[in-house]
């Protein structure tokens, strides 16, 4: 499940960019600008989901020993691990991805 995960933020991560410069004469404006903020919006969602399941599930212990994540008798641990795991990518490679992707598009807008 982790390598599923990883596969799902390095697709967000590379295939956007991707996508956008080889399709960039078929792409409408507005699925450019979607597309351009898809890196920051999968990993900034999937932390803040992270922050709010921590407290309202009601996890025992710090974010580094999370245990007693269980809600309707499924362990979570996991997923809000790599919740939090996303600030790292969001704050680093995200942000600064989707900007430069935004203003590259914001230039190229005609």
């Amino acid at each position: 499940m982790n390598f599923a995960l990883l596969a799902v933020l390095a697709t967000a991560l590379l295939a956007t960019p991707m996508i956008l410069f080889k399709y960039k004469a078929k792409l409408s404006w507005w699925s450019r600008y979607c597309l351009a903020t898809v890196p920051v919006a999968y990993t900034w969602a999937g932390w803040k989901i992270a922050a709010v399941a921590y407290g309202f599930l009601g996890y025992e212990g710090g974010t580094k020993n999370l245990h007693g994540c269980l809600a309707a008798g499924i362990d979570w641990t996991s997923l809000v691990g790599y919740g939090f795991f996303l600030m790292i990518p969001c704050l680093y490679l995200a942000a600064p991805l989707s900007l430069w992707l935004l203003l590259s598009a914001g230039a190229r807008h005609r």
